[in-house]
């Protein structure tokens, strides 16, 4: 089933929406007039909710002691028009957001078993000015973190990326010898040096007795990166 909506203002803090704004308007246009901002809760379940659990959910997702602020609808213009323009961004598809997890613990304890994921995105209105598409661009810098959040061309309505996962394969390292691993370590840019190469040789062929596959080639080299590997460090011993 498609994703339930719901929107909660501001997305920002009055001093945040502030810094944006003069800053958006030094980098952008300084025709822009003001921003305005929400969250919108895109909610995937199971099934549809009843009157009653709806009411649980709103009950969660509405701030406290400021219901005005939260609706089924969003409070900012859908459409884009001459003088203002909508921007929506949130966390990218292919992976579930550790604040997703969380909601749909607090979901599930409530008695809302049909829910399954939630995510959070948010929704910015510039008005004064119509963004092109490199003013887009250079305002997108300013709101989200491209490693893990992306740009929401039209409101969701499945979290369903159609992207498939390239299959996994063996490297050959007992056919081909180390030059296996050369070139995957190429082609992946594992990072890996001439001594992880030849210690996981060593390791799959002369140990194991068999071939690695091109997960495990990758798992290795995250594992070696820098920030693993502590034992490569010396330190110094201060008296």
């Amino acid at each position: 089933m498609s994703l339930l909506h719901f929107y909660r203002k501001p997305a920002l803090s009055e001093t945040k929406r502030k810094n944006l704004l003069s800053l958006t308007k030094a980098k952008v246009s300084s025709d822009i007039r003001d921003i305005e901002t929400e969250h919108c809760f895109n909610i995937e379940a199971t099934a549809p909710l009843t009157k009653e659990e709806l009411k649980i959910l709103n009950w969660l997702l509405a701030e406290t002691f400021e219901p005005k602020w939260f609706s089924e609808r969003s409070f900012l213009a859908d459409s884009y028009q001459l003088s203002a323009s909508v921007i929506e961004v949130g966390p990218r598809m292919n992976f579930t957001t550790a604040w997703s997890t969380n909601a749909v613990s607090v979901c599930h304890a409530c008695g809302l078993k049909k829910i399954i994921r939630v995510e959070r995105s948010r929704r910015y209105k510039l008005t004064g000015y119509q963004l092109s598409a490199i003013s887009y661009q250079h305002f997108l810098e300013f709101i989200h973190d491209r490693m893990t959040e992306c740009p929401y061309p039209d409101t969701l309505q499945t979290f369903e990326t159609g992207i498939k996962p390239e299959p996994a394969y063996v490297v050959p390292l007992i056919e081909e010898g180390t030059s296996a691993l050369v070139r995957i370590n190429t082609e992946m840019g594992l990072g890996l040096d001439d001594w992880d190469i030849e210690y996981y040789y060593n390791l799959f062929v002369k140990d194991l007795k068999r071939n690695p596959t091109n997960v495990e080639c990758f798992d290795l080299s995250q594992s070696n990166s820098e920030h693993s590997r502590h034992w490569f460090f010396r330190g110094k011993l201060i008296v």
